[in-house]
């Protein structure tokens, strides 16, 4: 009943959302039926067959935390009748953490191998394995890679509808489990209203904690014109009259769980209905200190 009763006093907010444009490189390959000029003026006929969107609410990732991700959701999805325990799942998703750090260093280099613009400008990428782009400054059951320092530098403090997305670096493996595990944050790398990553190789990727394969191209990330509906209330601190918020929400299965582990284990892995969601996508997480989405 006081779910209900603080919806129905709620004021509704915004949540900003992102487009992220996938758009493949055009492969020049020629055929027995067809030169290389004629496939080349076939594919720039028809680039909408290269090009696909995703609307995201919370955060995308290229690199070593995609790929955990990934290797992890195709072990489950080949066996779903192992992963039916919340322990077990972790278990499963700690040893793939330790595999690529050790035996399996396939996102190394990566700030080598893909180039990163913020706003238009070239940014120039520090000794990384993989990149998160946050809307939300909470993250995989509630992590902030983008740490809680006050000190702001040239980076202005993030909200979840100020029109910008934060850009965190991830220097290994090791560092993905500290950050999931809430003991250290990534690296600062850029902020801004319009991010774009070229990629000449495959790279995995995921958006809101779905995982793929990306071939080589363009991943564009934009301001999308539709924004997320929330309901938020004041609630009064236990010390005294200084009020804090709470928005209230349907939970998204990536980041509903309050329980994280090491190696950047997601909320949902014990989760049966994972990779359900509502019809709008609508983020759960809070980027603001005293808020959160329940």
């Amino acid at each position: 009943m006081d779910i209900l009763k603080d919806v129905i006093e709620a004021d509704t907010v915004k949540l900003d959302r992102w487009a992220v444009v996938f758009h493949e490189e055009e492969r020049n390959q020629p055929t027995s039926s067809g030169t290389q000029t004629e496939m080349s003026e076939q594919t720039m006929n028809n680039p909408e067959d290269q090009t696909s969107m995703i609307i995201m609410n919370n955060y995308f990732g290229i690199g070593i935390d995609a790929d955990v991700c990934l290797k992890f959701h195709n072990k489950r999805d080949a066996n779903p009748e192992k992963f039916q325990s919340r322990l077990f799942n972790k278990t499963q998703y700690a040893k793939i953490g330790l595999q690529k750090m050790f035996f399996e260093r396939t996102c190394k280099d990566l700030w080598k191998r893909i180039e990163l613009e913020v706003d238009g400008r070239t940014i120039e990428l520090p000794n990384i394995e993989g990149i998160v782009v946050l809307n939300l400054l909470s993250w995989g059951s509630g992590a902030n890679p983008w740490g809680t320092s006050k000190e702001e530098g040239n980076f202005s403090k993030p909200t979840h509808y100020d029109g910008l997305l934060e850009v965190v670096g991830i220097s290994d493996v090791s560092r993905l489990g500290l950050i999931q595990s809430k003991l250290a944050a990534g690296i600062r790398i850029a902020q801004g209203g319009s991010i774009r990553i070229t990629t000449h190789e495959e790279w995995p990727v995921q958006v809101d904690g779905e995982p793929h394969i990306q071939p080589p191209g363009t991943i564009t990330i934009l301001k999308s014109a539709l924004k997320a509906q929330m309901l938020k209330k004041a609630k009064k601190s236990r010390r005294g009259g200084t009020a804090t918020t709470i928005c209230l929400t349907q939970p998204h299965p990536e980041t509903s769980d309050p329980l994280s582990g090491p190696l950047g284990v997601p909320s949902t892995l014990g989760d049966p209905h994972h990779g359900k969601t509502t019809p709008d996508n609508t983020a759960v997480d809070s980027d603001e200190e005293g808020d959160a989405f329940l």
